[in-house]
């Protein structure tokens, strides 16, 4: 099986042809299976992440034919190219810094809670948005994310320009209105602290959502029913004040 693996090291990037062996006639080889046959003949130094090989954990995400997937639970086909997320800046090969999303949350996740009362039961999409692995397929085509790099996607866009990480992203991404909708729902959460994760949504950038196409997600969240429209119908008229 023949495939593409895209490399990149000191900004410069080259594609890899790469022919995968399968183990027998039967194998339907998962991406990861790919990288690290790869990374123990021919390419010793091939950088790549993964955990937990059980879809749990969302770091071995990287993009196939230009969409995002996860390289331990998804299929590699003849021909398809392998690289980096497109939506982070590309650290080396298929390894992105993905800490400008999480520190982009610093200060907007408190509570303000009442207290930890054992016999208040969440609702249950409360506990279908706890499905999250923080995979980031979600950042594909997202106009919210966009705007962190008005002059491209992060690769393309000039160094001087791009934001930094270290700092946290300015605008945010259905991981984070997701982070944000659970303490809106969180029975323990006070009026006051569901009112804040609501301002942090609109300041985050939720405009960017209406009209939007839709967001996916890489396990099967129901991003735009949960999160998405919930969030839009509570900010109701403070986004066109905020335009």
């Amino acid at each position: 099986m023949k495939v593409e693996i895209v490399t990149r090291r000191d900004g410069e990037q080259e594609i890899v042809a790469y022919d995968y062996v399968p183990r027998d006639d039967s194998e339907k080889p998962m991406i990861l299976d790919v990288l690290l046959q790869a990374q123990a003949n021919g390419m010793p130094d091939l950088a790549f992440r993964y955990g937990c090989r059980a879809r749990n954990c969302g770091v071995c995400t990287v993009d196939i034919n230009g969409r995002p997937r996860i390289a331990c639970r998804a299929r590699i086909k003849e021909g398809d190219r392998i690289s980096p997320m497109a939506t982070l800046p590309a650290l080396s090969d298929l390894v992105v810094r993905r800490d400008g999303v999480a520190r982009q949350m610093r200060g907007r996740l408190a509570t303000a809670g009442q207290g930890n009362d054992l016999n208040v039961s969440a609702p249950d999409d409360y506990h279908a948005l706890t499905g999250c692995i923080e995979c980031y397929a979600c950042l594909h085509e997202c106009p919210m994310h966009a705007r962190n790099f008005d002059g491209g996607l992060p690769d393309e866009q000039a160094v001087e320009d791009r934001p930094d990480p270290a700092e946290g992203y300015t605008s945010g991404n259905p991981f984070s209105l997701l982070k944000l909708q659970r303490i809106r729902i969180d029975p323990l959460t006070s009026e006051a602290g569901k009112s804040s994760a609501l301002d942090n949504a609109i300041d985050l950038g939720l405009d960017a959502c209406v009209g939007c196409k839709g967001c996916k997600c890489g396990v099967g969240i129901d991003l735009i029913g949960k999160v998405i429209w919930p969030m839009l119908e509570a900010a109701g008229d403070r986004l066109a004040e905020k335009g």
